[in-house]
């Protein structure tokens, strides 16, 4: 019984193998630019958060406070997205989170991962398309979904939609096709519909400043009245459209240039997501009472009940391109995920079959398909959304948790920085990545990073390099802790010793930050009254914080040079898990119990199919056949 313990514990904890001589080998075509992956980042942010979320969140969870839930959650996601870029470029391959994790962490969690993304991004698909639905209804004055309910009548709408959204079905089946054509057509499409989209919602945002009534947020409707607990719930919802840096991430091993893109197109992504979703939440609340928001076509609506001219037909088009949008960018990330579990063993073969000329995962597609259409078939809108947020949350938190595990360890994980000769004066200047094109591997002279400009890197002498896989650079010696630096008498090398300290500091860090988000969310009020027991309580447990990261500070991190690295570790990574683990705990009880049911699922198919048809697996009983070489002489 022990021996088999043993034996799926090591099976679960195994960790993905890396080769850094082919991590930028793909079986993918690389063909997108920065525009096209711009497509994708805006396409699945900005559509949900500003057509659906924030009147949502501002009309049942927030109120006005949705200012500061957005804030809030845009800290939260700037943080998490420093940690993506690091490893975009550690490990530049598809699956994104999931990868990282996998190569980090162990199989079992890498997995779960990866499954937790599937299912939030289709959540995604579900609800754009919905939405979509719900705005096509509301152009057409209702007539359709009234047509809808009379001809195809299912259920008394307690736990389903009255009728199947067959609009929705058909939104669904027109994104399909479009990824189906092609990569490069339908990031195109959807460049194209995030820039006519953007221009709309920058209307939005000077049509709603110039209807500003400031006693929306200071008369009769208090701004806080759904207290803390309700601005932390609702930055757990609009953590959800900054998922993009997510969908970016999958896009490693179809871009022609992902290593010098990624920092570029991760900063823009989130800048952007975070001044529109402010803007937008600040010019809506102030423009109408948060709770007079409807929960059909919520922005157009907010317009309309302020006679706008054109406000129905301008916002609700608007609504239907991001939407749209929002759709192809959630339903390309999906078959990514499904392909790269597929490619390691987790899931069956099929799903990693690649069509010769375009190298799509057809099958991985349809089966995105197939998820997404019965989401929008099961589940009525108000409960996909009462399910958005978790897996992101998790996924943010896992993504910075890892960061912080591989900077006090020992091992290398991924593309790195070496020396080549600690004599030579000047570096390596420029490196080539392969790229699929008839079945073989070649290096496209299009896709060459340069770093000639680089003020400490140079070209070798005597040296000609036309495929490199890490680019070499000096580094300084000590501790990369720029807050508690290391005296030259301390270790500036991780040791197993170190790595101990440091995890039992970080895994103290992350229990006490439950503790005291627990705290604030259910026992604020305690706080606020200034119970001794409660601030006593709260003391204790700041002070482990402190003294935790203190601790973590002042041990040694490894030296490694990487193509980018997280700034402010272990400070910036620590805040992040803060803010991650604070709305996960604000999120409702039946919002994790539906996502415990998805996770169950995901471990019957690991358990059953996943661990013993993984890559890594190394076989039990295999046969050994010994020669016997006889010396002839």
């Amino acid at each position: 019984m022990m021996t088999r313990c043993r034996k799926i514990f090591s099976a679960i904890a195994r960790k993905k193998t890396v080769d850094n001589k082919r991590l930028l080998e793909t079986g993918l075509k690389r063909q997108l630019n920065v525009p096209d992956v711009l497509g994708i980042g805006f396409g699945g942010s900005i559509g949900l958060g500003i057509y659906v979320l924030i009147t949502y969140v501002a009309r049942q969870v927030a109120g006005p406070a949705v200012v500061l839930s957005a804030l809030i959650a845009a800290v939260t996601a700037a943080l998490s997205a420093l940690c993506f870029t690091e490893f975009s470029l550690r490990l530049p391959r598809a699956g994104s989170a999931y990868f990282y994790s996998y190569a980090t962490i162990g199989e079992f969690c890498g997995f779960i991962v990866g499954w937790t993304m599937i299912l939030e991004h289709s959540i995604g698909v579900a609800i754009a398309t919905k939405v979509w639905s719900q705005y096509l209804g509301h152009l057409t004055n209702n007539s359709l979904p009234r047509l809808m309910n009379e001809s195809f009548h299912w259920s008394d709408g307690q736990y389903f939609d009255q009728s199947p959204d067959l609009i929705a079905v058909v939104v669904l089946i027109i994104s399909t096709i479009t990824l189906l054509i092609g990569t490069k057509v339908s990031t195109v499409i959807n460049c194209v519909l995030c820039i006519l989209g953007g221009v709309i919602v920058f209307c939005i945002i000077c049509v709603g400043f110039f209807h500003v009534n400031h006693d929306n947020w200071t008369g009769e409707e208090d701004f806080f009245r759904f207290g803390i607990q309700g601005i932390l719930a609702g930055a757990s919802i609009l953590i959800y459209p900054f998922l993009a840096v997510d969908a970016i991430a999958n896009t490693s091993e179809e871009q022609k240039n992902p290593l010098r893109n990624f920092p570029v197109l991760f900063t823009i992504v989130v800048s952007l997501t975070v001044i529109s979703m402010v803007s937008v939440s600040v010019a809506l609340t102030l423009m109408s009472p948060s709770h007079f928001f409807s929960d059909i076509a919520g922005v157009a609506m907010a317009f309309e009940d302020r006679h706008i001219q054109g406000a129905r037909y301008v916002f609700s088009v608007g609504a239907l391109i991001f939407l749209f949008a929002t759709t192809t960018s959630l339903l390309f990330t999906i078959p990514r995920l499904l392909y790269s579990l597929s490619r390691d063993g987790l899931l069956p073969d099929f799903l990693g079959d690649l069509t010769l000329k375009d190298r799509i995962p057809v099958k991985a597609i349809l089966l995105s398909f197939c998820l997404s259409l019965v989401l929008i078939l099961s589940c009525k809108l108000c409960l996909l959304l009462s399910m958005l947020g978790t897996g992101t949350l998790l996924t943010f938190f896992l993504v910075s948790l890892c960061v912080l595990s591989l900077r006090y360890q020992q091992n290398n994980i991924g593309m790195i920085q070496e020396y080549e000769d600690p004599n030579e004066e000047e570096c390596i200047t420029e490196f080539s990545y392969p790229s699929y094109d008839n079945k073989h591997f070649q290096a496209d002279q299009d896709d060459m990073l340069s770093y000639k400009d680089s003020p400490r890197i140079g070209r070798p002498r005597d040296s000609t390099y036309k495929k490199l896989n890490s680019i070499v650079s000096m580094t300084s010696v000590g501790s990369e802790s720029t807050l508690f630096p290391l005296s030259m008498t301390d270790v500036i090398e991780p040791s197993p010793t170190s790595w101990l300290i440091s995890a039992i500091c970080i895994v103290v860090y992350v229990i006490s930050s439950i503790v005291i988000s627990l705290m604030v969310i259910f026992g604020w009020k305690f706080i606020y009254k200034g119970s001794w027991w409660a601030i006593f309580l709260l003391i204790v447990i700041l002070g482990t914080m402190a003294v935790s990261a203190f601790i973590l500070c002042k041990q040694p991190q490894n030296r490694s040079k990487l193509l980018y690295k997280t700034p402010g570790v272990p400070i910036l990574p620590l805040l992040s898990l803060t803010f991650n683990i604070f709305l996960l705990t604000s999120l409702p009880l039946n919002a994790f119990m539906r996502f415990i049911t998805w996770l169950l699922i995901g471990a019957v198919i690991y358990f059953s199919f996943g661990i013993h048809k993984s890559r890594e697996q190394i076989p039990d009983e295999q046969e050994v056949v010994l020669y016997e070489v006889n010396d002839s002489s």
